[in-house]
C-alpha cells in the first residue's frame, strides 16, 4: 500500500490516455512556469516584430506621403488590420499547424493536445485564445484564470476548460538507453526503483545544483522518504549526506538499467531484445508517418493506408511489450509519441476544407443562429433594451446626453443641420483620412468589442452582459442627442446601411457568449466541464460566422455609409440589407444538417 501511494505522488502529473487498441499513451502536464516562460518568449517574439514593422513603416513613410493622404490612410489602415490579425492570430496559427506549439511552447517543449490525445483542432485553437483576452484581464478575470490553473487538477486555464484542451511536456529527442547497451554487457542486477521513481531521482539530480541549499536538502530529504522502502538496509545511507548518497543511488541505479538492457525485471535485456529487433519496423513506422503527415492519410492510396494501419497497430503492440518488460521511459515515450501520432492519424475526424467553409457560409451559420435563437434573442434584448431607455432618458432631459455624451460628439450633432445644408453627411471619409482607414478602423473596433462580447461568457455570462449593456447605452444616447436637434435621418441614413450587419453581429456574438455561459450556470445532466465542451464548440462557430458579417459591415461603413450618397439612396441600401440579412438567417440552410461540432 505503502509503495503505491509512493508511486501516485510521484506520478502526479501524468495523464494517461487510451487508445481504440487497449493502449495507454501517457503525457506529463507542463506546469505553471514553463507556460508562462513560454508565452513570455512569445511577447518578445512579437515584441521584435512590432520594432521592425514600425522601423519599416517609418521607412516607408515619406515615399507613401509622395501619393497623397490616401497613400498614407493605405499604410496605417494596413498597420491597423495586421495588429489585430497578429495579435490574435499568432496562436492560433502555430498551434493549430505547428502540432500545437507556438515557438516559446517550441522553446520550453511543452505543447497544446486535446483532452483524448487528439491534435489541436481549428475550432479548439480559436476557442482557447479567443478566451485568452478574458484570462489576462487585469484584477478580476486575470483572478478567475489563475485561479482556474492553480485549483484545476490539469492545470487549465479558461480558455482550456472550454476548447477542452491541455497542455503537456514534451520529451521527444532525447537518446534512449538500450540504443547504446553492449550486446554483451554484463547483468549487474536488476535495478530496484520503478520508472516513476527513477524519473523524480532524474530531475532531482539534474536540478539540484540549481537549487539553494535548503532547498536541496528538504527536496533530498522528502524524496529519500519516499525510496526508502526500495533501498532496504543499506549501510551507506549513514555513511555520506543525503544528497551525496541520492547522486550516487542515481549513478548506480543507472548502470543496473542500462546492463539489465534498461528494465525494471531481474536482468532479462528483454527491452533491449525488443529494441533491436523491432527497430528496422519502427524505423519504416516512421517514414511512413511522416508522409502521412505532410500529405494526408488521403493522398497515400488506400493500400499504403491499410499498411500504415496495420504497421501503427504492431507499434501498439511493441508499445505493450516494452513496458511488460520494464523498458527505460526514454524508449517508452518515443513509443507512445509514435503510437500516439498514428493515433490522431487515423482516429481524427476528416477535415472538410474549403468544402466546409462553404457549407458554413452558405446555410450552416444560419442553422446555428436558428437553433441558438434563445441566448441571441436575450443578447439582443441586453443590446437594445439599454439603448432604447437611454433614448427616452435623453429625449426627456437633454442634459443627460450633454454628460454622457463627449463633446466632439455633442459638436457633430450641434452642426448637423449645417452639414446636411452643406450637402455633407453624418461624416465624411476625408476628415478620417481617406474611406481606407476609416473602413480599418471600424472593422478593428467592431471586431474586438465583438471579441469581448464572446469572451466574457465564460465569466458566467458576466461579461458578455456588461460588453453588451455598455455598448447599447452610446447607441441610445448617440440616437437621443441627434433626436433632440432633429436630425434623425442625418444619423441613421449613416447608421442603418452598416448596422444592419453590425449590430446583428454584436448580438449573435452575445448570444453565443451567453451560450458558453449556460453551460456554467445551466449545464443539465452533463457536467459543466463536459456542457462547456459541447457547447463551446458551437458558440465559437457563431463567432467565427460573425467576424464574416463584420468585414461586410466594415467595408459598408468605409465606402457607402459616409458617401455623397443621397440618404434616400442610403436607406435603400439598408433596407435591401436588412431583407437579405433576414432572408439568409431564415430560410439558408433547410436543408442541410447544423454543423457538426464534434470535429474540433
Amino acid at each position: 500500500m505503502a509503495q503505491a501511494a509512493a508511486a501516485y505522488v510521484l506520478n502526479d502529473r501524468q495523464v494517461d490516455i487510451e487508445t481504440p487498441e487497449h493502449v495507454s499513451v501517457g503525457y506529463e502536464l507542463a506546469d505553471m512556469g514553463s507556460r508562462f516562460l513560454a508565452r513570455l518568449i512569445d511577447w518578445l517574439i512579437l515584441l521584435v516584430f512590432w520594432i521592425i514593422l514600425f522601423i519599416v513603416s517609418m521607412y516607408m513613410l515619406p515615399a507613401v506621403a509622395m501619393a497623397g493622404e490616401t497613400g498614407v490612410a493605405v499604410l496605417f489602415g494596413g498597420l491597423l488590420i495586421v495588429q489585430l490579425v497578429v495579435a490574435f492570430g499568432y496562436s492560433m496559427f502555430f498551434e493549430c499547424f505547428r502540432d500545437g506549439q507556438t515557438p516559446g511552447k517550441k522553446v520550453m517543449r511543452i505543447r497544446v493536445v486535446q483532452d483524448g490525445g487528439y491534435p489541436l483542432g481549428v475550432q479548439a485553437a480559436v476557442l482557447r485564445n479567443l478566451l485568452r483576452i478574458v484570462d489576462l484581464q487585469p484584477v478580476i478575470s486575470c483572478g478567475v484564470a489563475g485561479l482556474s490553473m492553480m485549483l484545476h487538477p490539469r492545470t487549465k486555464r479558461l480558455g482550456d476548460i472550454a476548447a477542452g484542451t491541455v497542455v503537456v511536456r514534451d520529451r521527444s529527442g532525447q537518446p534512449i538507453p538500450e540504443e547504446h547497451v553492449p550486446r554483451n554487457a554484463p547483468a549487474l542486477g536488476p535495478p530496484r526503483l520503478a520508472e516513476q521513481e527513477f524519473a523524480a531521482l532524474s530531475m532531482y539530480v539534474e536540478r539540484r545544483a540549481s537549487l539553494e541549499y535548503p532547498v536541496r536538502a528538504r527536496l533530498a530529504g522528502t524524496l529519500m522518504q519516499r525510496l526508502a522502502h526500495r533501498l532496504g538496509n543499506d549501510p551507506r545511507q549513514a555513511q555520506m549526506p543525503v544528497d551525496h548518497y541520492l547522486g550516487m543511488l542515481y549513478e548506480e541505479e543507472g548502470l543496473r538499467r542500462r546492463a539489465s538492457g534498461a528494465g525494471g525485471r531481474a536482468g532479462s535485456g528483454q527491452a533491449t531484445a525488443l529494441f533491436r529487433r523491432q527497430r528496422p519496423a519502427w524505423d519504416a513506422y516512421g517514414r511512413m508517418l511522416e508522409e502521412a503527415r505532410r500529405g494526408g492519410l488521403a493522398a497515400m492510396g488506400e493500400a499504403r493506408v491499410s499498411r500504415f494501419a496495420a504497421m501503427y497497430r504492431e507499434l501498439s503492440a511493441d508499445l505493450a511489450r516494452a513496458r511488460t518488460y520494464g523498458g527505460s521511459p526514454e524508449l517508452l515515450f518515443a513509443l507512445e509519441r509514435a503510437v500516439g501520432a498514428g493515433h490522431n492519424l487515423l482516429y481524427r475526424a476528416p477535415s472538410q476544407g474549403w468544402a466546409g467553409v462553404r457549407r458554413f457560409v452558405t446555410g450552416g451559420f444560419a442553422v446555428l443562429v436558428r437553433r441558438h435563437r434563445v441566448p441571441i434573442a436575450v443578447a439582443s434584448a441586453l443590446f437594445y433594451l439599454p439603448a432604447l431607455f437611454t433614448f427616452a432618458a435623453v429625449r426627456r432631459d437633454p442634459a443627460v446626453g450633454r454628460d454622457l455624451m463627449p463633446p466632439q460628439m455633442m459638436a457633430r450633432a450641434e452642426l448637423a443641420a449645417e452639414r446636411r445644408a452643406q450637402g455633407k453627411g453624418y461624416v465624411n471619409a476625408e476628415e478620417q483620412g481617406g474611406m481606407v482607414i476609416m473602413s480599418s478602423e471600424i472593422m478593428v473596433n467592431n471586431i474586438v468589442v465583438t471579441i469581448k462580447a464572446y469572451a466574457g461568457g465564460m465569466l458566467a455570462g458576466v461579461g458578455t452582459v456588461l460588453a453588451l449593456v455598455f455598448n447599447g447605452i452610446p447607441l441610445g444616447v448617440v440616437a437621443g442627442i441627434f433626436a433632440n436637434y432633429h436630425q434623425n435621418l442625418h444619423l441613421w441614413a449613416f447608421i442603418l446601411p452598416h448596422g444592419v450587419f453590425e449590430l446583428t453581429a454584436i448580438c449573435i456574438a452575445g448570444g453565443a457568449g451567453l451560450l458558453l455561459a449556460s453551460a456554467i450556470l445551466l449545464p443539465g445532466r452533463q457536467t459543466r466541464g463536459r456542457a462547456l465542451v459541447e457547447r463551446g464548440r458551437e458558440s465559437v462557430q457563431l463567432f467565427m460566422g460573425t467576424l464574416l458579417m463584420l468585414v461586410i459591415a466594415g467595408i459598408i461603413e468605409g465606402f457607402i455609409s459616409p458617401s455623397h450618397l443621397p440618404n434616400a439612396v442610403k436607406l435603400s441600401l439598408a433596407a435591401l440589407f436588412a431583407t437579405l440579412l433576414v432572408t439568409y438567417l431564415t430560410l439558408a440552410g433547410r436543408d442541410q444538417p447544423a454543423p457538426d461540432a464534434s470535429a474540433a
